[in-house]
């Protein structure tokens, strides 16, 4: 069947433009790096790292269509790393949101907090369906569930985003 190496091209610009942006949220937060929540830091380190995972993960591919890897190998690889990043991350992301919570210094936003509840389940279910196709059970292998893979640490990324923009609403006086 071949790659489409255009959509994984686009996902990694997609990617590199959202990573840019995180410079954007250092910008809009009026206070310094040592100024900021351990939720915000938290935040800004998936952000940065969904970003940048997205482009590694989007390129992946490339070098071993290149070198000639049956697709078989290739989707089945990417489909395990990739999956295996969620359920990892997932659970740094949980860690922290549970030791925020606990020391009782989480910051919630309206609307994005709850929707990082649901990330957390999508994140575990993307990477069980990933690690499924990776062996070709019950998910197809191949490029359209990983392509899905990466749309979905995407999605992440914005709704990071959307987190910092929200605080920055936030903060800003009533004129």
């Amino acid at each position: 069947m071949g790659m489409n190496q255009d959509v994984l091209y686009t996902l990694a610009k997609v990617a590199v433009t959202l990573a840019g942006f995180s410079g954007v949220v250092v910008g809009l937060r009026l206070r310094g790096a040592p100024g900021w929540s351990a939720t915000e830091l938290r935040v800004l380190w998936l952000l940065v790292c969904d970003s940048f995972l997205v482009l590694f993960f989007a390129l992946l591919p490339v070098p071993m269509a290149l070198a000639d890897w049956s697709d078989d190998l290739i989707w089945s690889l990417c489909s395990a790393l990739l999956g295996t990043w969620f359920v990892v991350g997932n659970l740094l992301a949980l860690r922290g949101e549970r030791r925020d919570r606990v020391a009782r210094r989480l910051v919630k936003v309206p609307v994005i907090t709850p929707l990082f509840q649901i990330v957390f389940v999508a994140a575990l279910a993307m990477g069980i369906a990933l690690w499924l196709a990776a062996f070709d059970i019950a998910v197809a292998r191949g490029q359209a569930i990983y392509v899905l893979g990466l749309i979905v640490l995407l999605a992440f990324a914005s709704l990071e985003f959307l987190f910092f923009i929200a605080l920055a609403s936030k903060a800003q006086p009533e004129s």
